[in-house]
């Protein structure tokens, strides 16, 4: 009977194991961008990318040249696959100029994306009218087995 008790206990150890160490959760995908304001990169901007399905959001923040990486909320690169709404919260323009060059060849992948509304429209406060202003429900997707580089362009 001992013998029985061992082997049913080892069994649902490595069964254990095994759940614990698998990689559970909603497919990823890796996700940069780059945001602007009227042409000049958006600096020190908080992006939150709130997937419309299933799974929780993801999170970056600008550089000085207005580009992010997303993490999930677990700290895993990437955000899930599909339809998203962004928020983007807070952010300054770093007063360096653009070049103004039309894209002809567009990075595969690429998202160009714009503001549902007027940014001043849909800004708010932060609690209390304390936090910094945001904008929300500006749209992304992000593809399964693509590059995923959104653009974000402000105005």
């Amino acid at each position: 009977m001992t013998i029985q008790r061992a082997l049913a206990a080892t069994t649902l150890f490595a069964m254990v194991i095994l759940i614990g160490c698998s990689d559970s959760g909603p497919a990823l995908e890796g996700v940069t961008g780059t945001i602007t304001k009227n042409g000049v990169p958006f600096v020190g901007a908080q992006l939150e990318f709130y997937p419309e399905g299933p799974g929780a959001a993801s999170y970056g923040k600008s550089d000085e040249q207005g580009n992010f990486r997303l993490r999930y909320s677990t700290g895993k690169p990437g955000a899930v696959i599909g339809n998203h709404k962004v928020t983007v919260i807070g952010g300054s323009t770093n007063g360096a100029e653009v070049e103004e060059e039309p894209v002809e060849d567009p990075i595969e992948g690429e998202t160009k994306l714009a503001p549902v509304s007027n940014p001043d429209a849909a800004g708010r406060r932060g609690r209390n009218d304390g936090g910094p202003k945001s904008i929300e429900g500006i749209p992304a997707v992000v593809k399964e087995g693509e590059k995923n580089h959104v653009i974000i362009e402000l105005d």
